[in-house]
């Protein structure tokens, strides 16, 4: 009789661990409402519109400097002459950082600027318009002259950054240039033209 007894208390025991074990405790095999927490998708979103954009317009060129925009990986210059520039009507440079040197422009022009953030998911919404004139001097004219056929185009010259002092005495050292004959201004310009920072 006590040996019934016990196999009983052990069959009400054993049947309602078994039914816990048999609802799928922690099995999410059948269950369509629940997803794994690893294959949930990160979220992603187009980055904010660039601020705190500025142009500052120099001889044959512009120097342009932003914010960085929250979520952004790379971004677009888009530009023009005429005013209201849009994403549509400018010229897009793309893949900048978050400053850029434009060169090779005309001298004594208003350019005009606007600038997307990119990253995987898109392209932002515009920044506001900025806009310079570029400098009256035009180094342009003797750059083309005088340095283009060894250095290329003034917009995308491998020389930059190269002052009057520096390039008086490339005249004085180099023998490609010592049949040079240039005047103070003209060397003035083509110093302008080159640096960073006028």
């Amino acid at each position: 009789m006590k040996n019934w007894n016990a196999f009983w208390s052990l069959c009400m025991i054993a049947v309602p661990l078994a039914g816990l074990f048999g609802c799928g405790g922690g099995s999410t095999t059948n269950n369509s409402d629940t997803t794994p927490i690893d294959a949930v998708s990160p979220v992603h979103k187009v980055p904010d519109a660039p601020t705190g954009v500025s142009v500052v317009g120099g001889t044959n060129k512009a120097t342009l400097s932003w914010n960085a925009a929250n979520g952004a990986t790379s971004y677009n210059i888009y530009w023009s002459t005429a005013p209201e520039v849009t994403t549509t009507t400018g010229t897009r440079i793309a893949s900048a950082g978050t400053s850029y040197i434009q060169r090779g422009m005309l001298p004594a022009v208003t350019y005009h600027y606007i600038v997307t953030a990119q990253n995987s998911s898109g392209e932002s919404s515009p920044s506001v318009q900025a806009s310079a004139v570029t400098a009256l001097t035009d180094g342009s004219i003797p750059y083309t002259t005088f340095c283009a056929g060894c250095h290329g185009k003034l917009a995308t010259s491998s020389v930059t950054d190269t002052s009057e002092t520096e390039i008086r005495a490339a005249m004085r050292n180099m023998s490609a240039m010592y049949s040079l004959s240039l005047t103070d201004s003209q060397i003035a310009a083509i110093s302008a033209a080159l640096m960073y920072n006028n």
